[in-house]
Formats: C-alpha cells, structure tokens, sequence
C-alpha cells in the first residue's frame, strides 16, 4: 500500500503518483487537469485545502483513496 500525507502539494503527488488524477477528478478536485494551474497552484496547494475548498468531507476523500489503495498518514 502506497502511503500519502494529505499535506503534501498537489504537484508533489500527481508526479509521483499520476494515477491519482483519477480519483481526484472524480472527487471534484478537477483543477488537476490543467498543467498550468498543476504547475503553479498545485505547488502549494494540498489534497486537504482543495478538499476544504471544493467542500468535500475529509472523511469521504480518505475512504476513496482507501479505496483506491492509498494509505493515508497524519490525517487525525
């Protein structure tokens, strides 16, 4: 199981893991799509601010990327 931190800039994650894009469009984190909003934005941005955002429940972002085979540190 792959580990991530829900502090981690979006850049950071979608470089290492591109499947993530996946389950973030899904979740209404579309933003992603855009290299350029990727490439600046998504550099200080992290999966925890856009979720607050975009008003999605922490709990329900964590269970997706559950889901998905992620494991999630530090999100208590």
């Amino acid at each position: 199981m792959t580990t991530i931190a829900l502090d981690m800039p979006v850049h950071d994650l979608v470089a290492q893991h591109p499947d993530i894009v996946t389950i973030m469009v899904d979740m209404g984190l579309d933003g992603v799509t855009n290299p350029s909003l990727l490439n600046t934005v998504g550099r200080f941005m992290t999966l925890e601010k856009g979720a607050k955002m975009k008003h999605i429940p922490l709990a329900e972002l964590i269970a997706k990327l559950e889901q998905a085979g992620y494991e999630v540190a530090n999100h208590d």
